[in-house]
């Protein structure tokens, strides 16, 4: 997806946007082979649920950890791939690195009874709100 810039005509280089569009479409390509960890978070009462894509990760590759209402997921992962013509090796890649999602709930975490489950690639995580965290009205003496 293309970024939006503000254009200023008293920039101090004014060619710099002609270069970088120019050089966008191999940005582009390097930036569509590091992975991603795309998620979803969704509230549900008295717990979060979020939903994670981890595709080609092994679940022992995967570390979960919660620290008051902050949940940090991080992978390791190793992708490559060959591209043969009649026998000769044409091209080939290889990714290895590390990708690290780091998300902010409104509320406390509950650690005890939080629950992670991988299927087909998705990290689902069940994130019970932590009890007597709930909002309290003061009476002013």
């Amino acid at each position: 997806m293309p970024r939006l810039t503000q254009y200023s005509p008293f920039s101090a280089e004014p060619f710099a946007d002609v270069f970088q569009a120019f050089l966008r479409p191999i940005r582009q390509n390097v930036d569509d082979q590091a992975p991603r960890m795309d998620i979803d978070v969704t509230e549900e009462g008295d717990k979060y649920v979020l939903k994670a894509e981890v595709p080609g990760i092994d679940k022992k590759d995967i570390t979960v950890e919660i620290d008051g209402n902050t949940v940090m997921i991080s992978a390791n992962k190793e992708k490559s791939s060959e591209v043969k013509e009649a026998g000769n090796t044409v091209r080939q890649e290889r990714f290895w690195g590390r990708i690290q999602r780091s998300v902010s709930l409104a509320s406390p975490i509950d650690q005890a009874a939080a629950k992670a489950a991988c299927e087909n690639g998705v990290l689902v995580l069940t994130l019970p709100k932590a009890a007597g965290n709930r909002n309290k009205t003061l009476q002013i003496e």
